[in-house]
């Protein structure tokens, strides 16, 4: 070549981002020359004359080199692509259960999940298949997730993730406003389009449409409250919010005779006797209109009078009572009243045999539990609804009842104990910041950093440096 020879060629190409292999073809047999081209990463050399053979063979080292490359970034980039799902994943769960008063934690959460901040109309609906998704365990949620990306198309952004067993929560914002008949009536060719493609019935709680993206919580929760009316609209339907709250049933307590009558059974141990003594109590309650919250409070009013000489202690240490008697989030399972009443009449069939029983322990304060077991495990990824599983609890009661308690929000705790954690292995340990970071419960350095600089006033490193300074303590 007139002004340079291959070697410079090669330094100008890999200096302009050419991520092309060299082969060195050369009449030189000059040390020099080749320990140039390795300092380039030229790895195959050859001398002229070169036999046919012997170049094909160095063709295809080269092919094979470039195939194990572009193998390990295949695996690098679907490593780093289901890192940040799993973040992205983990915020939007954060969100939906978030408290949308703290502003600057929710909007730091909506930048990692995606989701525009500002005034973007948003709206949240709440999936739950018949079964526990059956079939789709072995291929994932892909099917599902797929459909609901096509039929939700036309707005513009639509967010999906598995939330609790057999439930899916989606969140759909758009620029402009969502109309909500509209949605409704696409809600309803999902569902459709779910049983003809998928054979699986599904049943949809839907919020109502909110104006800004830091209230997605409170649409969320309107969801889950909808899709518990499940029990009266029965499964495959779309419920959406402003029609329960058109039902405005009178809240009125099953009478006293009638459960008088069945803790006479139960005292008689007459199985029999307490059958026909719950079918009275449903026939009542039939003939009342009550949203799926009352029906839970009488129905563990009546439970609750029926074992009026067990403590709750005692309940709680039985595991049959902990799977049916005391998990009121997972009561939607049931979906007619009849179902219930099946339901009921087991419930005092085990009273009978747990009467036989005694079991005396000191109570302890749910939340107090709640708060040692946090502590405790603070690292794990504890959700609020995965916590009222374990403990028993309504997730919107319990998330009332924490922060009646405690004065602050359950993700607000959780945080506080993690960012604690931290600051007390950032004092007493050699640990990069990032290992702490993965030791409290965070997947994201710069998420961690952020939000201890918030909570402390310093960033984790000034915070080594200077722990007494900490303007959180003064």
């Amino acid at each position: 070549m007139p002004q340079a020879d291959g070697l410079d060629m090669i330094q100008i190409v890999q200096e302009n981002g050419c991520q092309a292999k060299f082969i060195l073809l050369s009449g030189y047999a000059d040390f020099v020359y080749a320990r140039r081209g390795m300092q380039l990463g030229v790895k195959f050399y050859l001398n002229k004359p070169v036999e046919e053979e012997e170049l094909r063979e160095c063709v295809c080292k080269v092919m094979e080199v470039i195939q194990q490359e572009q193998v390990k970034l295949q695996e690098v980039n679907e490593l780093k692509q289901e890192v940040n799902s799993r973040i992205i994943e983990s915020a939007l769960r954060d969100v939906v259960d978030g408290d949308s008063d703290n502003t600057g934690y929710m909007d730091e959460l909506l930048q990692i999940a995606r989701i525009p901040i500002g005034r973007t109309q948003v709206v949240c609906a709440l999936l739950e298949f018949e079964s526990s998704l059956g079939f789709l365990m072995e291929s994932g949620l892909d099917p599902v997730f797929r459909l609901i990306d096509r039929t939700l198309g036309q707005y513009q952004g639509v967010y999906r993730f598995r939330y609790l067993g057999a439930q899916v929560a989606v969140i759909v914002t758009h620029h402009s406003a969502i109309e909500y008949g509209e949605l409704v009536r696409i809600i309803q060719r999902l569902k459709e389009a779910v049983f003809q493609e998928i054979k699986l019935s599904v049943t949809v709680g839907l919020g109502t449409v909110k104006e800004k993206s830091n209230e997605i919580s409170i649409s969320f929760e309107e969801a889950r409250h909808s899709l518990s009316y499940k029990i009266l609209k029965g499964p495959g339907a779309v419920i959406s919010y402003p029609d329960i709250m058109s039902l405005s049933g009178k809240r009125q307590a099953v009478p006293e005779g009638m459960i008088n009558k069945l803790e006479a059974c139960l005292d008689n141990m007459d199985e029999a006797a307490c059958a026909r003594a719950i079918r009275e109590i449903f026939h009542w309650l039939e003939e009342r209109e009550m949203s799926p919250v009352d029906l839970q409070l009488q129905c563990l009013s009546i439970l609750l009078s029926s074992a009026r000489k067990l403590s709750m202690e005692q309940l709680q240490q039985s595991d049959f009572w902990g799977r049916h008697l005391l998990v009121l989030g997972g009561f939607s399972r049931y979906w007619t009243l009849e179902h219930i009443e099946t339901w009921m009449l087991q419930m005092i069939k085990g009273i009978i045999v747990f009467k036989l029983e005694h079991h005396i322990t000191k109570k302890k304060d749910v939340i107090t539990e709640i708060k040692d077991y946090v502590t405790e495990h603070y690292a794990d990824a504890i959700s609020l609804t995965e916590l009222s599983t374990r403990f028993f609890i309504n997730p919107y009661y319990l998330s009332q009842l924490f922060k009646q308690k405690t004065g602050v929000t359950y993700l607000t705790f959780l945080t506080q104990t993690r960012i604690n954690k931290s600051k007390e292995l950032l004092e007493k340990t050699d640990l990069k910041v990032y290992e702490i970071c993965q030791m409290v419960g965070y997947s994201d350095p710069q998420h961690f950093a952020r939000l201890f600089e918030k909570l402390t006033g310093c960033k984790p490193s000034e915070y080594r440096r200077n722990p007494k300074n900490d303007p959180a303590e003064t």
